[in-house]
């Protein structure tokens, strides 16, 4: 009987947790642009993006968060290659309330750009 009385303890404990939606991590590909070195040298390890991105789907907004003296330009797309906002420096995003599809976020840096697709 404690048995079934702690199990249904847990249970109705378990049903009055709220959730809250977590910002997740936008996967970002990361390009060096400009004159790169004509070294045939082979680079293994993985290149450290300066900036990371992320998506609230609560909110609808994207973070994006570097250092604070990064000059870039930041750009979101829709999937037809329109553009939905545009930023000249890190920020915080809104996205459109009503747009459902993919977004594409385009950061153009010194000597880099980034991009990321978001599924809204």
């Amino acid at each position: 009987m404690r048995k079934v009385l702690f199990i249904l303890g847990i249970l109705i404990f378990m049903g009055n947790i709220q959730t809250y939606a977590k910002k997740s991590k936008v996967i970002i590909e990361y390009y060096q642009t400009g004159h790169v070195d004509k070294s045939t040298t082979v680079r293994r390890s993985p290149m450290k993006t300066p900036i990371d991105v992320y998506y609230d789907n609560e909110l609808h907004q994207i973070e994006i968060l570097g250092g604070k003296n990064m000059n870039v330009q930041i750009y979101l797309y829709d999937d037809k290659g329109n553009t939905l906002a545009y930023s000249p420096g890190i920020t915080i995003l809104d996205t459109p309330q009503n747009y459902s599809g993919i977004i594409t976020i385009c950061i153009d840096g010194e000597g880099w750009t980034a991009t990321g697709k978001i599924n809204i």
